[in-house]
């Protein structure tokens, strides 16, 4: 696997046999380079949920189909988008607007649908670019698997506000090149996001375990208890997660900017106790 990937790294041509689907929102900055990247395959669908920028503008210039919808979160709008009838084909690759695709990961998509394997469902390591830096490290990669690459009439997601990972019913294979996320917005936009996460991540924490029935759609109880109800409640767990990311996981090696991803981090934990402490103190807070 290269070092260093580029979105200009060898595209395959014109394919038939896969939909792309990109959710966006207010992504002008990210949306033409992510569109480049997924042009040879035969179905490009953005789905919009509201953005006021030129995001829709910018994607219909680009070639791209355009739904307009609702938010619905973050499983249900994947779900939501699974399920529309302008589908042409029943593989689907998900990919976000600041994230984009490889030549050599769009050459294993195309050949993952094509080999006639068993598999209904594809994983791959999530390559994140943070300030400019790949984070090699921090704990983050090779750790972050995310399912993309599916087949829709055996895969669904739920209609969880905090979790987007696929029921998948069949068998899972791998894809060895990374999906890249390397986000054009910048430090702001990247804060303002994650205080919406610490929020999500606040009320997940503070919602009673998964039952039976909600296990496969989320964590199993066993999972749930030891996250949530140990690690969520460990003393100090903000500085305890900076010291795991940065020494421990030798954030240190991704320099400056895996300072600064491990210290953010930790803010975010810091974020979602004092969200969790303020809920439990006054309630839940109108938005």
């Amino acid at each position: 696997m290269p070092a260093i990937y580029t979105p200009e790294s060898g595209p395959p041509q014109k394919s038939v046999g896969v939909s792309v689907i990109v959710l966006t929102k207010n992504e002008s900055l990210n949306i033409v380079r992510c569109l480049a990247s997924v042009a040879w395959a035969d179905q490009v669908l953005v789905v919009d949920s509201g953005s006021t920028d030129e995001t829709v503008q910018l994607a219909c210039d680009s070639g791209a189909e355009v739904v307009e919808t609702t938010w619905r979160g973050f499983g249900a709008q994947r779900e939501y988008a699974l399920r529309l009838d302008v589908l042409q084909n029943n593989w689907i690759f998900f990919v976000d607007a600041d994230e984009w695709v490889s030549g050599e990961l769009a050459r294993e998509i195309l050949q993952a649908i094509s080999s006639g394997s068993d598999k209904v469902a594809y994983w791959m390591f999530f390559r994140l670019v943070f300030q400019g830096r790949w984070i090699q490290h921090c704990g983050w990669y090779p750790s972050s698997r995310i399912i993309r690459l599916m087949d829709r009439r055996r895969v669904r997601f739920g209609s969880s506000k905090f979790s987007e990972h696929p029921d998948v019913q069949g068998s899972v294979g791998r894809l060895q090149s990374d999906l890249v996320d390397d986000d054009q917005k910048g430090l702001s936009a990247w804060l303002h996001k994650h205080v919406d996460y610490a929020e999500l991540e606040s009320q997940r924490r503070l919602a009673p375990a998964p039952g039976k029935s909600a296990r496969r759609e989320h964590e199993s109880r066993l999972r749930y208890l030891l996250k949530d109800r140990v690690a969520g409640n460990v003393p100090m767990r903000p500085l305890v997660q900076f010291i795991y990311m940065y020494v421990l996981k030798r954030g240190f090696l991704d320099g400056s900017a895996g300072f600064a991803f491990c210290f953010y981090h930790a803010w975010f934990q810091f974020a979602v106790s004092n969200l969790q402490a303020e809920t439990n103190r006054v309630g839940p807070t109108r938005s």
